[in-house]
């Protein structure tokens, strides 16, 4: 009972620090440094006012502005409700606290998945959430309005629900609270889609680790899949009707945008996004600690430091796992550990897998979207799997070895502090405190 009731005490202080270090951003960052808040706060005020989503003409009415008025809106409804909880103040202030609400929800994702996965080592299971409170490019998207935190949010509620289903069994609530996720998260960001396959990976190997028969494994896919259509289908029909055949949204928020900013929306090869270094750089810089229009950078040093720390990291990876294939921990012979009956295991397994799993999903929709032209190497695209991509890490680092493994994590938590204060005082130096961020 006292381990529950420390476990809930970490939980809430871990959601504190989370909501103290979000607080300096949310009067720092000025709209204009805030990418496309703009658009972001045209679709929240729509319909904090109007209290419904707009049609082609008020789209087309809305100008550059409304963008992203033709995209489901479920990712902007925190802001539009505390539109309406924080009275008498302006709304392009009160609706950034909805993205702080989705910071506050992945930082809880976080505690719980840390809980699940390292029940046995407390260093790595108090510095996940830790890492999700401090990573600096995280709490500057948690401060100002935008889809990615609200579907960052469910994006790691879901993880967290696959690995339930590894640990628990594949529960028929946990397959139908899946669906649900799924669907809202096809309504606020379709780049978060690429973690949805991890839901249904999970499924089928935790039905088989519990050894079920198809016909289960099957309903619970199904039970999954049919929660999340009953929910998508009718808005997409809707915006079908809406905008002209347009069932997602995105033909017509590319056709403004080629219209607003005189760019090419023709896709591009794989192979000359994979040749530009200077994406891959800013790609990377910008997952860790890039402000406003990626043009803030802070110095190499920095960068430099979470550079080292991920070649560490994968460097312990590769030791683990050629360990555990010469102790053969690791063995391709998983029927016969089912067999067996070593589901503990097997557990042990999956639950690392899903996590990669998550991470390559990510980073290969971030691939997709580019390829397609639509959207430059910005870091924030990978935040759906913040949470896979901290605990892999960390992970990485703890394996290089016994001695210095630890010592590792407490630098890579204290790395991602050091920066965030950093950030604080830079933006700070360059913008001041605002009480409105026009």
């Amino acid at each position: 009972m006292q381990l529950k009731k420390l476990d809930n005490a970490l939980i809430l202080m871990f959601v504190l620090a989370a909501l103290l270090v979000r607080v300096p951003f949310l009067f720092i960052v000025p709209m204009v440094e805030a990418p496309d808040e703009y658009a972001h706060f045209w679709v929240t005020r729509f319909l904090s006012e109007n209290l419904t989503a707009p049609d082609a003409a008020q789209v087309a009415a809305g100008g550059p502005s409304a963008v992203y008025g033709s995209l489901p809106p479920f990712a902007y409804l925190p802001h539009a409700l505390f539109s309406h909880l924080i009275p008498g103040v302006d709304i392009s202030f009160s609706e950034r606290v909805g993205s702080i609400l989705g910071g506050l929800v992945t930082v809880f994702a976080a505690c719980k998945i840390s809980e699940l996965l390292f029940v046995r080592n407390r260093v790595l299971r108090l510095a996940l959430p830790a890492c999700v409170v401090l990573h600096p490019q995280l709490v500057f998207v948690n401060a100002y309005c935008n889809s990615d935190s609200t579907a960052c949010a469910l994006a790691s509620l879901l993880i967290l629900v696959a690995l339930k289903m590894i640990f628990r069994g594949p529960r028929l609530r946990y397959s139908l609270i899946a669906g649900l996720l799924c669907a809202f998260i096809a309504l606020s960001k379709f780049s978060a889609l690429a973690v949805v396959p991890v839901v249904f990976f999970a499924i089928v190997a935790a039905c088989w680790i519990y050894k079920m028969n198809a016909s289960q494994t099957i309903m619970r896919l199904g039970l999954t899949g049919l929660s999340a259509s009953l929910i998508c289908v009718p808005w997409f029909a809707r915006n079908a009707a809406v905008f002209n055949g347009d069932w997602l949204g995105t033909n017509t928020m590319r056709d403004t945008w080629a219209k607003t900013f005189n760019r090419s929306i023709e896709p591009v090869s794989l192979i000359s996004v994979l040749k530009q270094k200077v994406w891959w750089q800013q790609l990377f810089c910008s997952f860790w600690a890039v402000f406003g229009y990626q043009k803030h950078y802070l110095p190499a040093a920095f960068y430099l430091s979470y550079l080292l720390m991920i070649v560490i990291s994968l460097g312990g990876t590769f030791t683990q796992i050629s360990q555990a294939v010469r102790a053969r921990v690791i063995s391709c012979d998983f029927v016969r550990q089912a067999r067996e009956g070593d589901t503990e295991h097997l557990k042990n397994l999956a639950a690392p897998l899903i996590l990669w799993f998550s991470v390559a999903l990510s980073c290969a929709g971030l691939l997709y979207a580019a390829v397609q032209n639509l959207g430059g190497p910005q870091g924030r695209y990978l935040f759906p799997s913040e949470v896979a991509f901290m605990a892999v890490i960390l992970m990485g680092l703890h394996g290089v070895n016994e001695k210095w493994g630890r010592w590792l994590v407490y630098v890579f938590v204290g790395l991602n502090g050091v920066t965030l204060v950093f950030s604080i005082v830079m933006l700070y130096s360059m913008f001041g405190v605002r009480l409105k961020p026009y």
